[in-house]
């Protein structure tokens, strides 16, 4: 797993280099309206419209812009933050998407004529690189289908679970149940005009032509009917160069695209964490040790539900802007500064350009958590993930 992780990080590491960090051109200015009811659609738009300009160009730096609900501007400067957060809300965008149907972590390609018109297979595919190699924000909702197509790896035979439209599928599976020929035949009639539209009606003679003429328009209604927005969206993989490094390491990426089963732990953040200090043996570092100490308690209450609604990829957000911790970690290393005492501050404070969390001192643990807690929970993105 480890060495894994450290050639994917090398891999998505060569493909950012293409990236020129030094130059955002004005077509690479992307305008959020932010929406606090946690409606993400407006951030697909608007990349959508940014994306179809002539000259946006993925190979240089984005420039994020969040405007609030009463359009004001958040601030020009974009120091890294904004755009960790921005890609965040877009993948959650992307997922909710029209072009993808099927459960949550296992979605495959949805047929959206109005999309495949407009090309959005591809600008989403587009949007996925732009999220992986910009901000190593990973989709992880991929099917195993679907993953395997983009990949250009043999797909598993199509099966009458995977058929999305419910009047279709129980129209095949009356045909598929049907005990004799007769009324195999009475349902294939029932069912002829759905049949007809996927080539699949025929005359049968035997059961097991009733099991090849089920299997065809199951074939035909999971992959069949979506080659061209397959094509569509393939292409877009294309951009960074991603497509080329998924199909040569697809063992490598699949933890980036299909649900990754394991969940964000306390450890991860203890150790992503890199405190900043004071002088041993002084008053003020004596103060660092307990509140840091708190932190780490803190997040353990977090992971084992004690802090609920919380959880501890909120307090990643929080702190980075960011829900996962990328494949390549951060640049800079997160670090953990603790207020002076004398300041009275009662709540974190986060800088998510400079990746920088601020802790309160407190005089106890309750109290600790009590303010850590409100301070994520009445935090401005909180309820948008």
């Amino acid at each position: 797993m480890g060495s894994d992780l450290t050639d994917l990080k090398t891999i998505l590491n060569r493909l950012g280099e293409k990236i020129d960090h030094t130059s955002c051109p004005a077509s690479n200015h992307i305008n959020i309206c932010r929406d606090y009811t946690g409606n993400v659609h407006n951030i697909l738009k608007s990349t959508v419209q940014a994306f179809k300009r002539r000259k946006f160009n993925p190979e240089a730096r984005l420039d994020v812009i969040f405007v609030d609900s009463e359009q004001i501007s958040e601030g020009s400067v974009d120091g890294g933050g904004p755009t960790r957060e921005y890609l965040r809300l877009l993948m959650k965008a992307i997922h909710q998407s029209s072009i993808f149907e099927g459960p949550e972590t296992d979605k495959t390609l949805a047929l959206d004529s109005q999309a495949l018109e407009g090309k959005l297979y591809t600008q989403i595919a587009r949007m996925i690189s732009v999220c992986a190699i910009h901000g190593g924000v990973a989709p992880n909702f991929f099917s195993e289908r679907l993953f395997n197509q983009v990949c250009d790896k043999p797909t598993a035979r199509a099966t009458l679970d995977e058929v999305s439209d419910v009047t279709f599928k129980e129209k095949l599976l009356k045909i598929k149940e049907a005990r004799t020929v007769e009324d195999a035949k009475a349902a294939i009639e029932e069912a002829e005009d759905s049949l007809a539209i996927v080539g699949s009606c025929r005359i049968i003679t035997t059961l097991k032509q009733r099991d090849a003429l089920v299997q065809s328009a199951v074939n035909f209604f999971v992959e069949g009917r979506l080659n061209v927005a397959l094509q569509q969206f393939v292409e877009g993989f294309t951009t960074l160069g991603l497509l080329k490094e998924m199909r040569a390491h697809p063992d490598l990426f699949h933890s980036m695209f299909v649900k990754d089963v394991r969940p964000l732990k306390a450890s991860d953040l203890s150790t992503l964490f890199q405190v900043s200090f004071s002088e041993s043996g002084t008053h003020k570092r004596e103060l660092e040790n307990q509140t840091v100490c708190y932190w780490r308690d803190w997040l353990i209450d977090v992971e084992e539900g004690e802090c609920a609604p919380l959880t501890l990829e909120n307090v990643l957000e929080f702190a980075s802007g960011a829900s996962t911790i990328p494949p390549c970690g951060f640049f800079p290393q997160p670090t953990i500064e603790v207020f002076p005492e004398e300041l009275g501050k009662i709540f974190p404070e986060a800088n998510t350009c400079v990746l920088v969390l601020k802790l309160p001192v407190h005089k106890d643990y309750d109290s600790f958590k009590a303010q850590m807690c409100n301070a994520v929970l009445w935090a401005p993105t909180f309820g948008l993930v």
